[in-house]
């Protein structure tokens, strides 16, 4: 692992001050070897079968939107999940190599695809959705300021192939009420996709 810069090394204490527990760094490379990332976890300090997952240098690449502009701020990437699914932290891995490879700008409603086939056999939910966090400090993950930069993040969640289709007719608010009007479980790797009627 290269010697982190000042900012990730200030995006690393942040997360690890919203995620609580002792923080554990690895660095993860694309299939060359060409590209890689470093990534926080956490187990929960209150449930430990819960881990916490961060991505640290993501907020160092600027991302372009689709009219040539850089977007007004930098983005790192979060996530929960069941501790004993270690696949996650190579699927958030892999996200933050596509937004940092392809430049993209990303945003809450985004969706990555087929980030999951490559970690599970045939995965139920192959897609990530990409969401304004949610499962930490009561529903509020702060910015970052590190001037001049902003830094924001946006938590992975997995979808169905269904659920990516209605995103993409209805968009992401109409997404997020059903999962909010359903109570739908988004650490539950067998959950029934939602209601979409």
């Amino acid at each position: 692992m290269s010697i982190p810069s000042a900012q990730c090394r200030l995006v690393a204490k942040y997360e690890q001050k919203i995620f609580g527990g002792k923080p554990l760094v690895r660095e993860y490379l694309d299939e060359a070897g060409a590209a890689s990332i470093d990534m926080l976890t956490c187990l929960d300090p209150v449930d430990p079968e819960i881990v916490s997952i961060g991505t640290i240098g993501v907020s160092e690449v600027a991302l372009i939107t689709g009219s040539g502009d850089e977007l007004f701020t930098r983005v790192e990437l979060c996530a929960a999940a069941l501790a004993s699914e270690g696949y996650w932290v190579n699927a958030v891995a892999s996200v933050a190599l596509h937004i940092i490879k392809t430049k993209r700008s990303v945003l809450p409603g985004c969706v990555v695809e087929n980030i999951f086939r490559d970690y599970i056999p045939n995965p139920r939910m192959p897609h990530v959705y990409l969401a304004v966090p949610f499962f930490w400090n009561e529903d509020h993950f702060p910015q970052l300021d590190i001037p001049p930069l902003q830094v924001n993040w946006l938590q992975c969640i997995s979808i169905y192939e269904e659920e990516r289709l209605f995103i993409q007719e209805f968009g992401s608010d109409a997404f997020e009420a059903r999962l909010v009007d359903q109570n739908v479980n988004i650490l539950d790797m067998s959950r029934q996709q939602a209601v979409l009627d």
